[in-house]
């Protein structure tokens, strides 16, 4: 039996274009028989010859790959089979109920099923979570645009992304690239290291209707090949991954200005007041171009999917407007950021649910720092009226109280529990935090938040661990557009 992880045993498969290769999708099945994937294409290519037996066989054995691909769920003619064969419970079962309906329904469906590639553009199912606010808040793709797919490594699998980027989402000319973010273990489960190297898999790019897809390969251990080179994706993958930070933090303040006032923001203008109503430092360019879209979607009542779906293009125009092109981050983005600080780590996450954006090594002051739910209740700039006090370039108070985070002029302090109970950030950190994280931001602070595998992170820019891939650029850094000093005021935040 093979010991080949299910999406490098797609991967594999899918590079010996097994739509014209029937004998190979009949080794592929025998070989890896849990491969959903493959027995639906050998299902549809047996039900254009005419073989309904064989056809309902492979049908039955895709089992959900078949009813998200057909629109229905399985329905058997009971007579189409050999009784001779052993064919699987769940097969008989459904004949079974299909006695009564036996008109030839089945016979009609598999007669009508044809071949890949199945239709695209803007009439083709997308598949996308988010409903009909999802569909509201689109643009349409642009033909020939790069798009994006996300597959997290060790929980989310990338099969449904390889059946939407061949199947359901491939627009004449256009191109696709499948990344994988790696995985990290912890509390709950699994989490997602967004803030590490995203690490190319494949593309695939068709040119045009009912033309087979061309499929590269840039992970050698997925193809069991000498993989190509994704050198050209550097450019447009960087200027995508930093698109979908900025629509997360974008969403993010939308729903923080929500939960202060009980109303959306109707202009971006509003989430840019000055102290002590700074929501947020400032707004890029793309930000204010897809504010329109995240608005809609947060009105619809979407949890922020839709807005991902519908803004996430991946072009490679610095400026280029938001596009429904990407269908990619939907998951990995889709809730409001939020802080955790892990006591026994030494560490603060920002995290989009469990998915980690950013991760930073902080100072803290042991049991003198407070456990529990607070909220970023004032973000200010030089705390101290300079860059070089104590509190250092940036500060953010929790829930009005003494504690705060906050940067610090000792840096050796970090990683240690020196403070008096706050939280001590490097301060190049402590300004990437400040641009990320919105005024109403949630915070927690507790033992055991985080995975264990943070601890290696470095700091800075959403720099992680070591290897190759497409990782941060720089830090995340807004323009300066709003006032946000304090200098009347003297802090005195538990340092």
């Amino acid at each position: 039996m093979s010991t080949e992880k299910p999406d490098e045993k797609l991967a594999r498969f899918l590079r010996h274009n097994p739509i014209e290769d029937r004998v190979y999708l009949k080794e592929y099945v025998r070989d890896h028989p849990d491969q959903r994937m493959a027995w639906y294409l050998l299902g549809r290519e047996y039900a254009a010859r005419g073989d309904r037996g064989k056809a309902a066989y492979c049908y039955a054995q895709s089992g959900e790959i078949y009813e998200a691909f057909e629109k229905r769920k399985i329905t058997v003619d009971w007579s189409a089979l050999d009784s001779s064969v052993p064919w699987p419970q769940e097969l008989k079962t459904a004949a079974k109920r299909s006695r009564r309906r036996k008109a030839a329904l089945t016979a009609a469906l598999l007669a009508l099923i044809a071949l890949l590639p199945a239709p695209a553009g803007p009439d083709a199912g997308d598949g996308r979570p988010g409903g009909s606010a999802a569909a509201s808040a689109q643009l349409p793709a642009a033909d020939g645009e790069l798009r994006v797919y996300l597959a997290a490594e060790k929980q989310t699998s990338a099969s449904g992304a390889l059946e939407r980027m061949l199947l359901r989402d491939r627009p004449a000319g256009g191109e696709a690239v499948l990344l994988s973010a790696q995985g990290a273990d912890g509390p709950g489960g699994g989490w997602i290291a967004w803030h590490r190297p995203l690490k190319p898999l494949l593309s695939v790019a068709s040119g045009g209707p009912g033309e087979a897809a061309s499929i590269a390969y840039f992970d050698a251990a997925a193809c069991n090949c000498r993989p190509d080179d994704p050198g050209r994706f550097a450019v447009p993958a960087g200027a995508w991954r930093q698109r979908q930070e900025q629509l997360l933090v974008l969403r993010s303040a939308v729903e923080a200005y929500r939960a202060a006032s009980g109303k959306l923001p109707e202009r971006p203008e509003e989430l840019l007041r000055p102290y002590p109503d700074n929501v947020m430092p400032g707004l890029t360019p793309y930000m204010r171009e897809a504010f329109p879209l995240v608005r809609e979607a947060a009105a619809a009542g979407a949890n922020g999917q839709a807005a991902a779906a519908g803004t996430g293009g991946a072009d490679t125009a610095p400026g280029a407007k938001p596009s429904a092109a990407s269908a990619a981050a939907e998951e990995a983005l889709s809730e409001p950021l939020a802080i955790l600080i892990d006591t026994k780590l030494h560490r603060l996450a920002l995290v989009s649910g469990r998915t980690v954006v950013r991760s930073y090594e902080v100072g803290l002051g042991g049991a003198r720092t407070p456990l529990g739910e607070f909220a970023v209740s004032e973000k200010v700039r030089n705390p101290k009226g300079r860059t070089k006090g104590e509190f250092g370039t940036r500060g953010m108070t929790l829930s009005d109280t003494d504690y705060a985070i906050h940067g610090t002029r000792h840096p050796s302090s970090i990683g240690k529990d020196e403070s008096l109970g706050c939280i001590r950030m490097r301060q190049e950190d402590v300004e990437e935090l400040f641009d990320m994280a919105p005024k109403g931001t949630k915070v927690t602070i507790g033992s055991g938040l985080l995975p264990a595998g943070l601890v290696g992170d470095g700091s800075g820019g959403g720099s992680g661990a070591s290897g190759t891939g497409f990782g941060p650029k720089g830090a995340f850094k807004l323009p300066s557009e709003v006032q946000e000093t304090n200098p009347g005021k003297v802090y005195r935040w538990l340092d």
